[in-house]
């Protein structure tokens, strides 16, 4: 009797990316994607409490935005984010946390930016002693393709301390 093999149309993959943000003084209450890597400056995503921008255009600014962005390889559907999170200084602080989608063009400009992990508010949620996290909702339109980036984004509501490093961890699928 052959062997019968049944191959499997989906697999379970999990991206962590984040680090230290650049320098925060003057950057409360703005929306700040987390960095891949080390970052001199942060990017900016706008100080609209709700949500970040849906558009970016990085003028001379493309070493910051290539140093928040993470993209996959073929498309993928995002089924799980958590954002880590932890400051260190003497204030407790509100924080802000999504994942945004963006289209990307050739040019490094984003538009039609859209949560795919809903912003969450987390009063007083920072005692710079304790390292936090939450977990966000993923929307229904959950698919990145190759055309697209992810940026994990924290906003320091109303005050902020002196450092701050966070990371975002995705859980995906892909084809296989």
């Amino acid at each position: 009797m052959p062997n019968t093999f049944t191959k499997a149309t989906s697999s379970k993959v999990t991206d962590v990316w984040g680090g230290a943000l650049a320098r925060m003084t003057g950057q409360d209450d703005i929306w700040l994607g987390i960095p891949i890597g080390h970052q001199t400056v942060n990017a900016h995503f706008g100080t609209t409490t709700s949500a970040p921008d849906t558009t970016y255009s990085p003028a001379s600014t493309a070493d910051d935005l290539l140093g928040v962005i993470w993209t996959p390889c073929s498309t993928i559907k995002v089924t799980k984010c958590k954002i880590i999170y932890g400051e260190g200084g003497t204030t407790n602080i509100t924080h802000r946390l999504c994942l945004m989608r963006y289209d990307i063009d050739v040019d490094g400009d984003l538009t039609n930016g859209i949560e795919m992990g809903a912003t969450a508010s987390l009063l007083d949620s920072d005692d710079y002693s304790h390292v936090r996290s939450t977990s966000l909702t993923i929307n229904g339109d959950n698919t990145v393709t190759t055309d697209q980036v992810l940026i994990g984004m924290i906003m320091c509501n109303t005050s902020v301390n002196i450092a701050v490093t966070a990371k975002c961890i995705i859980e995906y699928t892909m084809n296989i």
